[in-house]
């Protein structure tokens, strides 16, 4: 490590010549007491224990050995390989996998990114008991990509193509008994990113279903209970934007696996994993277990390129949600960043295509709404005659004038109705683009996280809880934009229903904005930039079209579409059904009557 000390202080020089004195009063009273048993040798610096937990790999690891000696006296030596991508360090105390760097990436402090560091734990447990861990291996063979390590009976063979985040680890030998092996494995996953809540939410454990192929998602709220998951062709830790997936070549016939979320104590931990699987092979004798396994990004086309299915970890939503984000987005954005460009302009070019393409049904709904506009005294005039006492009478005359006026009342929810899917896929692509990750785009400097522009540390009680200990300018932007699209909206919309009715809908519709604004103020500055850009222009078109559409040319219009023989008007299907459902209930009423 750079800040490592190179020399011995003063309380170092202190407490070697306190554990010198202490092995020498050892040394003696055990010469004393137990003559027979011959004395060992006083331990020297240079065969002082190092565990696990100790263990941190320098800047240049390629050059560094590190040496570690068990209670059973066992010199376990650690070795690195690397490519372009991966610095692997491996232990020859069980042919572990120690430590794992990510080239090209960091945590969201700088530091160096480990996805797998000293708490992690990975052993098989072969029949009859044996575990790889507790074997000591020597380095048969070696090179600056793999390694063969050698106990005599088991080998363990490690490879590490010239690029790429995956590698191959191949155990061979004899087993003691016949049966299926086991692969225990636990890690405690440690923060990457700065958003902590949403780093614990997106981090789980996902995995292929042997049976059916789909690819599964254990929950990433609050952790997991001990779950069975069957049998399963590959198990990935993820975490937000990173994964570490085992793929056993037979796959996992049964596996039990759990996680839990750090707690408020410990931001620094985002969630426990653990499981135990049981690979899909019984072994009898002499055995070959072949595993492949990936560290690295949750980059889409990145694990698409496997084929395997890896992609799928990154969730983009179930149904026609996942669908347009894997089918729609994730293509248009590929797309633009292969441009070069920005990843501001690239969100702003999204949304200029997404609502080109919904233009048509924006323009239809901006009629369907002029028209209510313009209908509204009549409406108002129908209010006033039947009022509250007669709704089935008020409700039959508004029919008889939308039919009249050629008008579908439900018009303008089009546009809306067919965007919900779009926003929801947005909800989802967004949290999980690992490009958006350190890409800055005016005072955001990182579009995958919250723009804390004004932050604190103090806890402020329900606003740290609900809110957070920041403020998010481009989620006050998205909250004050969608506040204005809701005004104009409302005035381009007639009310047909009763004052108080309106009065509690525009509280609605108010209040809405106002709780986002609670719920995004720590999700993704690039989603809540999306959500302001897409109010803004659907602002600006609205604002178009009103200044287009002639209130008088359209009345017009609808006085001569009333004005028409009945036998010449056209019947919509969905005002068709609005008389058939009347007529129904005007059936059932009259046979409750009787």
């Amino acid at each position: 490590m750079e800040n490592q000390n190179k020399g011995l202080d003063k309380n170092q020089i202190i407490g070697f010549i306190l554990i010198a004195a202490i092995m020498g009063v050892f040394g003696w009273w055990q010469s004393k007491n137990a003559p027979e048993v011959p004395v060992e040798p006083a331990a020297t610096e240079s065969t002082e224990t190092v565990s696990a937990s100790e263990l941190v790999v320098s800047d240049n690891p390629s050059t560094e050995n590190i040496a570690a000696i068990d209670n059973n006296a066992f010199l376990a030596e650690e070795f690195v390989i690397e490519n372009t991508d991966l610095i692997l360090t491996f232990s020859t105390q069980g042919a572990r996998l120690v430590s794992a760097q990510i080239k090209g990436f960091s945590t969201y402090t700088g530091d160096s990114l480990f996805v797998v560091n000293q708490n992690q734990t990975m052993d098989l447990i072969l029949p009859g008991a044996e575990s790889l861990g507790q074997k000591g291996f020597t380095i048969d063979t070696r090179s600056s990509s793999g390694a063969v390590l050698t106990d005599g009976a088991t080998k363990v063979r490690i490879t590490l193509p010239e690029k790429g985040y995956d590698f191959n680890w191949v155990v061979s030998g004899t087993a003691a008994a016949a049966g299926k092996p086991e692969l225990f494995w636990e890690r405690t996953a440690m923060r990457t990113e700065k958003g902590i809540s949403n780093e614990r939410i997106y981090s789980t454990y996902s995995y292929k279903v042997t049976e059916d192929g789909d690819i599964e998602n254990m929950s990433g709220r609050g952790g997991d209970d001990s779950e069975a998951l069957g049998a399963v062709d590959w198990l990935a830790q993820k975490q937000h934007f990173f994964s570490f997936i085992a793929h056993p070549e037979a796959g996992f016939s049964e596996v039990q696996a759990a996680t839990v979320n750090g707690g408020d104590e410990d931001e620094s931990i985002v969630k426990k994993f653990s499981s135990t699987a049981t690979l899909n092979t019984t072994v009898d004798g002499s055995y070959t277990l072949p595993f492949t396994f990936y560290i690295g990004p949750n980059h889409y086309q990145t694990l698409k390129d496997y084929d395997q299915g890896y992609e799928k970890v990154i969730n983009f939503g179930w149904g026609i949600f996942g669908w347009i984000g894997r089918g729609v987005v994730v293509p248009i954005f590929n797309w633009l960043e292969g441009y070069g460009l920005g990843y501001g302009l690239i969100i702003l070019i999204m949304v200029l295509i997404i609502k080109g393409a919904m233009s048509p049904l924006t323009f239809a709904s901006y009629r369907s709404m002029a028209k209510m506009r313009v209908l509204k005294p009549q409406l108002d005039e129908m209010n006033k005659k039947f009022g509250e006492k007669d709704a089935v009478a008020k409700q039959q005359a508004q029919m008889a004038l939308y039919k009249e006026a050629g008008v579908n009342p439900l018009g303008g929810c089009i546009p809306v109705i067919v965007q919900m899917p779009i926003l929801i896929a947005m909800f989802r692509f967004f949290p999980a683009s690992i490009e958006l990750r350190g890409e800055s785009f005016l005072w955001a400097t990182d579009l995958s996280t919250y723009d804390a522009l004004i932050s604190w540390d103090q806890h402020i009680p329900l606003i740290s809880s609900f809110y957070g200990n920041h403020i998010s300018i481009f989620t006050l932007l998205m909250t004050a934009s969608t506040i204005l699209y809701t005004r104009m909206n409302q005035q381009m919309t007639a009310g047909t229903g009763s004052s108080e009715q309106m009065k509690q809908m525009q509280i609605i519709m108010y209040v809405m904005p106002l709780m986002f604004m609670f719920v995004l103020n720590s999700y993704p500055a690039g989603l809540t930039y999306y959500y302001f850009l897409s109010n803004i222009i659907t602002f600006a078109m609205q604002w178009g079209i009103r200044r287009s559409v002639n209130d008088e040319a359209i009345l017009a219009k609808i006085e001569e579409k009333k004005a028409q023989p009945k036998a010449e008007k056209k019947k919509s299907k969905f005002q068709g059904r609005l008389e058939e459902m009347q007529r129904q209930q005007n059936l059932n009423r009259s046979q409750r009557r009787k």
